[in-house]
């Protein structure tokens, strides 16, 4: 065999290798990726699964749409509690979500109704602390979160005990 045959021999494998190494980073890639998915959809469902946000949740659903800082003030301390830790805990799931640390259809499916309903009831307590504070971006991504729900219909969705009523499980 020639000199230039072994060359090209050892160019072409190199090439292989190379080619190898890329589709198992990329196959590890994705992977991670899946796995950070999977993660941050346990991490969601632990911080909406604690008694806190349980008995917060449960509290501003018990009061109207709209309802003003004053109105949710004569209820008591308690409901004042649950709007900060509802408002919160919504308001840093929608920069995750914003940035994609957390996937929109994930949290879509797993708190999107209760996003929408819980900033109809907060919305106009959001505006009168950002109006009184001078701080206009009080609870801004909470709100967006709320609206992007909203926007795609979230609250007029089919349920899924409906809508998914012939789903069977995928083969692995």
């Amino acid at each position: 065999m020639s000199w230039e045959a072994v060359t090209a021999l050892g160019t072409a494998f190199t090439g292989l290798v190379i080619l190898v190494t890329a589709l198992v980073g990329a196959n590890q890639l994705a992977q991670m990726r899946e796995q950070r998915r999977d993660t941050s959809a346990v991490d969601l469902m632990r911080s909406i699964q604690d008694s806190d946000f349980a008995r917060a949740f449960s509290l501003i659903m018990s009061v109207p749409a709209d309802v003003s800082s004053e109105d949710l003030g004569a209820c008591g301390h308690e409901y004042v509690e649950a709007v900060t830790i509802l408002s919160f805990r919504f308001e840093m799931l929608g920069l995750l979500v914003h940035r994609g640390t957390i996937s929109f259809s994930l949290t879509e499916d797993l708190v999107g109704g209760a996003v929408v309903s819980i900033w109809h009831r907060l919305r106009r307590i959001a505006q009168e602390t950002r109006k009184a504070q001078g701080w206009p971006m009080y609870l801004e991504w909470f709100q967006w979160m709320a609206e992007q729900f909203e926007r795609r219909g979230r609250l007029e969705k089919m349920p899924a005990h409906e809508r998914l009523r012939d789903w069977a499980a995928p083969k692995r």
